[in-house]
């Protein structure tokens, strides 16, 4: 198993100085970033969580001083072979360190295997967004827009946790505006009927509509729609 050291000097072959100058600016709070692009970021995770001493025992390796070791962190989480129980636990203890919309987004996006357990995973997703934290409860909406949005089930189940969701954080109110987005462009009578009556404050509520009128998905005639929603 490779020890800190040896990953951060790996990490170190992959990274690019000037990209690294390009993506910390578009990420506030981000922690020391060397400038290793998502797709390399992936592939090394998927051969970390491979290593024959287990996925705990990398994560363990992982510090949190750089960015690179903590998207790797979530992302080996969500591609390690793992009882949901145990990868739960393991996110319980990532999410304090996924604290900018690039390592929440990203290490989200990377969880498909919750679309295979929804009994399991629901419950906590929708649990994660009642959340007062803003990074905790972003997490829970992305991964239900990004997981569970291709059913109406669960389409009504990603309203229901934007409606629920308490935290007052911006980005917690921009992750409910792109999952309501999601919503409405993917089942267009519901996200109406969601907007017409929602309990969302009016920044959440124009962002949403925002989102909606920028996807190519829209129609013209959805785009009119929503925009005479506009609080």
């Amino acid at each position: 198993m490779p020890t800190q050291s040896e990953i951060i000097t790996q990490l170190s072959a992959m990274a690019e100085p000037e990209y690294a100058a390009f993506a910390s600016r578009l990420i506030p709070g981000c922690p020391s970033m060397l400038g290793v692009r998502l797709p390399a970021l992936r592939r090394y995770a998927a051969k970390l969580a491979r290593d024959p001493a287990g996925p705990q025992a990398v994560v363990a390796q992982l510090g949190p001083e750089v960015f690179e070791t903590r998207m790797l962190r979530g992302m080996v989480i969500g591609c390690a072979k793992l009882p949901s129980g145990e990868r739960w636990r393991m996110l319980e203890d990532f999410l304090p360190l996924a604290d900018n919309w690039s390592l929440c987004d990203s290490t989200a996006a990377g969880c498909r295997f919750m679309a295979k357990a929804p009994g399991f995973w629901l419950p906590r997703l929708q649990e994660l967004a009642r959340r007062d934290q803003e990074f905790p409860a972003r997490f829970g909406l992305v991964c239900l827009l990004d997981h569970f949005t291709g059913t109406p089930e669960g389409r009504r189940l990603t309203l229901d946790a934007c409606a629920a969701a308490p935290c007052p954080g911006l980005y917690t109110r921009l992750g409910a505006a792109w999952a309501v987005s999601v919503v409405a462009v993917k089942e267009p009578e519901l996200g109406l009927a969601f907007l017409r009556t929602d309990p969302l404050d009016d920044f959440t509520h124009n962002k949403a509509i925002q989102k909606i009128r920028e996807s190519r998905r829209a129609t013209e005639e959805y785009r009119a729609a929503v925009l005479a929603l506009k609080r």
